[in-house]
């Protein structure tokens, strides 16, 4: 049944008059469980429900700008905004720990209407989450630093072995290799969602720098014959920090290693597509189904989470390689098919 819905009218009986606007913007927002309100042109609220009053602890919020109601200058603006188009934006109230996501649309008659989420909690369980996470990481490098080191006096020759005791010891090997790779990849996540990165950028010539990086994964790709290259303009520059686009484009490369079949070819290639440089990452493996390319970088998220973990892999690559790039004002995305996978990264040109 439709909201509105009215009884039709009987015969010789008058017809209801038709809800006005402003009558159905108010059962609108009255029906929104979130904090809500209608702004009229002016910015002043016309309408209301009671949860934007528990927000702000008014009874009355009617007739008030969103100024006088909030104290927040950034929330003002974005409703001012809004009245040109939609406008999304994540505002911490003043004197309060309070964090909203304010989101405010236009309607006809030069009204908008204003929902706003309470992101507190979901924020302080983040921080929870990502404190845990650095501090179990710092933690563990020192147990996995002995474990290593009496690994390899053992295989080094410290202790004679005979053939099943080095075969277990070669598997402790293995397992505290991939330990300490994740302890490194959960510092670096948690670095870089904390904010702590910040990037020191540069004109970087991308044909050498390309080549380098194909270096460092080269043995790896002989041992399967795989066959690397680079195609690009010679003289193509681009503005990134050095260390974290190297981190990004072999990280991305020794995927592409990993899931290449033995003889495939895997290619950077390089595009300068006007104000931005392209590189892409492309590889003749199997490809990427459909289903898994929206959370391919979410961290932990395996496409074959079985050949991944036998790979070597940790789960944490490409959503550090996201954090990177967007650190660094640029963008990354993924392209996959039978043919194979494509991993992109885009950022500015240096002119």
């Amino acid at each position: 049944m439709p909201l509105f819905w009215r009884k039709p009218a009987q015969a010789g009986t008058p017809a209801l008059p038709p809800p006005d606007q402003a009558f159905l913007l108010r059962e609108i927002v009255d029906g929104i469980p979130d904090p809500a309100a209608i702004l009229d042109g002016r910015g002043q609220i016309s309408a209301a429900n009671a949860a934007l009053g528990n927000l702000f602890s008014r009874k009355q919020c009617e007739g008030r700008t969103l100024l006088e109601l909030s104290r927040s200058a950034e929330l003002a603006d974005a409703a001012a905004r809004a009245l040109g188009g939609p406008v999304r934006a994540q505002i911490r109230l003043p004197s309060s720990d309070t964090v909203v996501q304010a989101s405010i649309s236009p309607v006809s008659g030069g009204s908008a209407i204003l929902v706003l989420r309470d992101l507190t909690e979901e924020k302080r369980r983040e921080i929870v989450r990502r404190d845990f996470i650095s501090n179990a990481s710092h933690e563990l490098r020192t147990p996995v630093a002995a474990i290593s080191g009496a690994v390899e006096t053992l295989l080094g020759g410290g202790v004679k072995l005979d053939g099943d005791a080095r075969a277990f010891v070669e598997m402790i090997a293995r397992h505290a290799d991939r330990l300490a790779r994740l302890t490194r990849d959960l510092l670096d996540l948690s670095r870089l969602e904390a904010g702590q990165y910040r990037p020191e950028t540069g004109p970087i010539d991308v044909g050498p720098f390309c080549e380098a990086a194909l270096d460092l994964v080269r043995a790896r790709a002989a041992e399967k014959q795989i066959v690397l290259g680079y195609d690009g303009p010679a003289s193509l520059r681009m503005i990134a920090d050095r260390r974290a686009l190297e981190q990004v484009l072999v990280n991305l490369l020794d995927n592409a290693v990993k899931f290449t079949p033995q003889g495939g070819h895997v290619t950077v290639l390089a595009d300068g597509a006007g104000e931005f440089v392209v590189l892409s990452v492309i590889d003749s493996g199997p490809g990427i189904e459909p289903r898994h390319r929206e959370r391919i970088f979410e961290r932990f998220y395996r496409a074959d989470g079985g050949r991944s973990r036998e790979a070597g892999g940790t789960g944490l690559g490409l959503a550090i390689v996201k954090h990177l790039v967007q650190a660094q004002g640029g963008q990354v995305g993924v392209e996959s098919g039978r043919g194979g996978s494509r991993f992109w990264v885009r950022l500015p040109v240096a002119t």
